[in-house]
């Protein structure tokens, strides 16, 4: 008894969907989507090898996106913190904040400066918030050759930060 074309696409795109929960962020759309284009190409050519390949062209393009946009939220975070904290002296705080064009992407919160070091490179250690969350952070921010005041750590100090890691 042989399987009907309809079956064959499905059945490995149901597997394909119950693997993409491991994903993460967007794994429920990745995996909708895997299975969408892969019973549709794989309908449309008679082949569901090319509609698996074409799935996980899909899910890999769209996972690729999601982390694009994670990244660029993160380092807008990291450049408003030390663009704020820059001019402030020990001890002086200010609200820092992202006007970004990114659904769901502007964030606020407060940043005091703890203390200064440096001459060659002048840096500063700052405690900062976000103030949809109830943590303190810390992390230090240096001036580079261009005058500019940038995030001179290579991730937060906390794991609380979630996907701004």
């Amino acid at each position: 008894m042989t399987a009907s074309p309809l079956r064959r696409v499905l059945l490995p795109a149901a597997a394909l969907l119950a693997l993409s929960g491991c994903a993460g962020f967007g794994s429920a759309v990745t995996g909708v989507t895997t299975a969408g284009v892969a019973a549709t190409v794989g309908s449309a050519t008679g082949n569901p090898v090319l509609g698996i390949i074409a799935g996980a062209g899909a899910s890999y393009g769209i996972d690729q996106g999601v982390k694009y946009a994670e990244r660029r939220i993160t380092d807008n975070i990291h450049n408003a913190v030390a663009r704020t904290a820059g001019p402030l002296a020990v001890g002086q705080s200010a609200t820092w904040a992202v006007e970004e064009t990114l659904p769901l992407s502007g964030k606020t919160g407060t940043v005091q400066v703890a203390r200064g070091f440096g001459e060659a490179i002048p840096c500063k250690d700052v405690v900062f918030t976000l103030d949809d969350a109830p943590d303190l952070n810390v992390t230090t921010v240096c001036r580079a050759k261009d005058g500019q005041w940038r995030w001179a750590l290579a991730e937060p100090s906390t794991r609380r930060w979630g996907s701004l890691q």
